[in-house]
């Protein structure tokens, strides 16, 4: 089947992920093409409305795999395998995405930008697959469903606030509880398939409000589905909506906090170095009226106002604003100092009141519960949003940080021989947009199979051929481009790609190149880090496949790394890792 793609103009950053595998069926138009001309400007326009999983082909064991992050140009490459999974004590075998290469650390720095990187992968809480589903799904709760752990596609993400709890976290409860639900759960519509998109009524308006004010009205025909993202930091809104957010925090700024906001313009931006000052943030904090969807029938998908600012670490006495401008996505505001219940099965989200210190247990037969982790700046910001639970993975079981993900579907962990490729874009410690284009090169697919674009590391002027990443990538391209089509990547006339390369010849041909350093090193240096090392695991099966090891030793990791977000000092390694 052939799908006609809707590509949104979308302005915010986030942490967006994108699923795109070597046989997938797509189109030839590059992603960085979509983003330079702005058609797309991040990846949260084309995670949200290309629904990745619809037109996807069927991954199998021994199959690379690509994934794209942020704004396109942050990308991994890896293969599918599976091994024994324990999560929450739910045990069964399950796919694992095994990373092999990339362009920047999957986990978001915390504290940004100096702070370690927070996780050692990704486990995506959604329904889907590694490619079309066929006949079963492939995702891990799916996985331990079908491996007899659980009963049903079910789990409960408790998140208690930092006012009650400054170490921030919660619970994870896996499977359906028989509690039932309490008194007074409200249950928003959802997909049952892919991410947790909410779903319009079918008769009458979707009405945003904000307390009493009425921010915009939405016809069923109208709504944008905005999914319920664990994986976004905070509440993100179009501007038309934030205007009306800002005129609010302005005049509550005026009056009830007027001793407290004296001298301060109150102005939201995506902007993680943008700080209000504790009085006054936590003043608006507390007479901010809630941010409400409301879809009839006495469904109010509702964001405390209590959300709209945070502190950016548990110490610092500095707040920011979690609430941002882009596309409408519920992110982890909507699910802050709450209960909330994910059933796939039956196509909600239930909102079961307030979080109480996580104490009841709604895990099947009380035996599945979890420990959520991430403080208040690291779960809230805008461009963090993460949230981290421990899994263990093959035979001896093997501990990994991952980030709980409702908006993606797959296990992606760092093979032991993962490295990164590029320009260092952390040499000057900003992993910010225009340094990520250091990287040189992005990787994802098309019809004929895969394809890669090279670009200067000035992005926003004129290209040249002879620059420092295309001198960088062009062993790579020597490698791949004998035998596979060369174009023009339409944006900048020194911009080129390549086409119709599997992904297993571009995981040797990289090989080729200097990698800049290991994928966890920025949390190999604070002694967090995680790697599969997937030989050790009598359990593990990949079709035969395996990594190619890189040519090059990666120089030593020498960027200025925060472990503890308490402290003051900045560590500078000098050592190999």
């Amino acid at each position: 089947m052939v799908r006609l793609l809707v590509i949104f103009h979308i302005t915010s950053f986030s942490s967006y992920r994108i699923h795109l595998i070597e046989i997938m069926k797509f189109t030839t138009l590059s992603l960085l093409t979509l983003v330079s001309n702005n058609e797309v400007t991040n990846a949260s326009s084309l995670r949200a409305h290309l629904n990745k999983q619809d037109f996807l082909s069927n991954l199998q064991l021994g199959q690379y795999f690509s994934e794209n992050y942020a704004d396109g140009e942050s990308w991994f490459v890896g293969f599918l395998a599976s091994d024994m999974v324990n999560f929450g004590s739910a045990v069964a075998r399950a796919k694992v995405g095994l990373m092999t290469s990339g362009s920047l650390p999957i986990g978001n720095f915390y504290p940004w930008p100096e702070g370690m990187s927070t996780t050692d992968g990704i486990l995506g809480l959604a329904r889907g697959c590694f490619g079309d589903c066929g006949e079963e799904y492939t995702d891990t709760v799916s996985n331990l469903v079908r491996g007899g752990a659980l009963s049903a596609h079910v789990f409960t993400m408790c998140l208690v606030d930092g006012a009650t709890n400054p170490e921030g976290g919660g619970a994870l409860f896996l499977g359906p509880s028989d509690k039932g639900l309490p008194e007074g759960t409200v249950k928003i519509p959802v997909s049952a398939t892919g991410m947790y998109f909410v779903q319009p009524p079918s008769q009458g308006t979707v009405n945003i409000t904000l307390g009493d004010k009425l921010l915009k009205q939405y016809s069923p025909e109208e709504w944008i589905y905005p999914i319920v993202d664990s994986g976004t930091g905070g509440l993100s809104m179009p501007q038309e909506l934030l205007n009306g957010v800002v005129e609010e925090a302005k005049n509550i700024a005026s009056n009830q906090c007027k001793a407290q906001c004296q001298n301060i313009d109150i102005e939201l931006y995506n902007d993680l170095s943008q700080h209000f000052p504790k009085s006054c943030a936590v003043c608006i904090n507390t007479a901010m009226p809630d941010f409400v969807a409301d879809l009839g029938s006495d469904k109010k998908l509702e964001v405390s106002g209590s959300t709209l600012f945070y502190e950016t670490t548990p110490c610092s006495g500095e707040y920011s604003n979690s609430w941002s401008p882009g596309a409408l996505t519920f992110g982890t505001a909507s699910l802050y100092g709450k209960n909330v219940q994910f059933n796939a099965e039956e196509g909600y989200i239930a909102f079961m009141g307030d979080a109480n210190g996580c104490e009841v247990n709604y895990s099947e037969g009380g035996n599945h519960r979890t420990t959520l982790s991430g403080v208040e700046g690291q779960v809230l910001s805008p461009g963090i949003g993460v949230i981290t639970a421990d899994i263990h993975v093959g035979t001896p079981p093997q501990k990994f940080v991952v980030q709980m993900d409702t908006g993606s579907q797959d296990l992606l962990l760092y093979a032991d021989t993962c490295m990164l490729y590029g320009i260092n874009p952390e040499e000057d410690n900003i992993p910010s947009q225009d340094n990520s284009f250091r990287t040189c090169f992005a990787v994802a697919s098309s019809f004929e199979g895969s394809y890669l674009e090279y670009f200067s590391d000035e992005s926003h002027h004129p290209c040249f051929p002879n620059n420092a990443c295309y001198n960088y990538t062009k062993p790579l391209l020597d490698e791949l481009q004998l035998s596979y089509h060369q174009g023009d990547g339409g944006f900048c006339p020194s911009n080129s790609y390549l086409e119709g390369f599997p992904l297993s010849e571009f995981s040797k041909a990289i090989t080729v190149l200097q990698p800049y350093s290991s994928c966890n090193a920025n949390r190999e240096y604070c002694g967090e880090a995680n790697y599969f090392r997937y030989k050790d695991s009598s359990t593990f099966m990949s079709n035969n496949a395996t990594p190619f090891p890189t040519q090059k030793d990666p120089p030593a990791f020498t960027k200025k790394v925060i472990c503890d977000p308490c402290s003051d000092d900045l560590h500078t390694a000098a050592v190999a890792v």
